[in-house]
């Protein structure tokens, strides 16, 4: 579960170099700002495809830990909370998760199609069911409520209560603080603008309207002050990826 931190750490960290660079207007772009890029880029470094594998591994692992504190409750130990936000926000965290656990396995196995478009796939084959509107409109619902949740808990240090922060000297624990609070408001912010177009997309009935991590990122980058607001939310990124490290050796579970 530690090694899970460590795969969420190195997930977002390239997601964010990656989002900083087109930032900072690189001509081209050695792979999608997304969890698939990110694991592509991975995949063709030497030793890549066994790197792969041992994120996948995290991945999948902090994916059930995920599932299992939503579903169960409490930590490994007995302890912690069961509050209803805190359960439905690690349902989805952990749902999320094993998407990206499934895109690392979609890469491993050299699918090469661009995972930009599945999220477009999906919102169309769903609002293909009875009340499929609906369920669209509600997933997306849910994504900004627990990204608006997570913007709460990080803004008042909630993070703190989950981690060995006794086991810290004062200095390095105002500094883990610093770091939890931007790149989690950073990362919720992106979850949220996921979640705000989906709720687009079953307004509007246009699958075309949703879009994925590299899809939220991209219409960042399309606004008036683009580059520098995708700067600063990449960097929160990189910042999270850097927290998710420090959160490998500190995490209660």
């Amino acid at each position: 579960m530690r090694a899970g931190f460590v795969a969420r750490g190195v997930t977002y960290g390239i997601v964010g170099g990656i989002a900083l660079a087109l930032a900072a207007g690189a001509g081209s772009e050695p792979a999608a700002p997304n969890q698939q890029g990110a694991l592509a880029l991975i995949a063709r470094a030497p030793l890549g495809r066994v790197g792969l594998l041992a994120l996948a591994v995290g991945l999948i692992a902090y994916s059930l830990w995920k599932l299992g504190q939503g579903l169960l409750g409490g930590r490994l130990d007995g302890a912690g909370a069961d509050r209803p936000w805190d359960r439905i926000s690690n349902l989805a965290g952990g749902v999320v998760y094993l998407g990206f656990f499934a895109v690392a396995v979609r890469v491993l196995l050299g699918d090469g199609s661009n995972g930009s478009s599945d999220p477009r796939h999906a919102a169309a084959g769903v609002l293909g069911w009875p009340g499929g509107s609906v369920l669209v409109g509600a997933t997306g619902v849910i994504l900004m409520a627990v990204s608006l949740h997570q913007i709460y808990c990080a803004a008042h240090g909630r993070f703190m209560d989950d981690n060995q922060t006794a086991d810290m000297a004062v200095g390095g624990r105002r500094w883990f603080v610093s770091l939890g609070r931007v790149g989690l408001i950073a990362r919720a912010i992106v979850f949220g603008l996921i979640g705000y177009f989906v709720v687009r997309t079953a307004i509007a009935y246009k699958p075309s309207d949703t879009v994925g991590l590299d899809g939220a990122l991209a219409r960042i980058h399309g606004q008036g002050l683009g580059p520098l607001l995708l700067g600063l939310v990449a960097a929160g990124l990189i910042i999270f990826a850097v927290f998710s490290l420090l959160e490998a050796r500190y995490r209660k579970l």
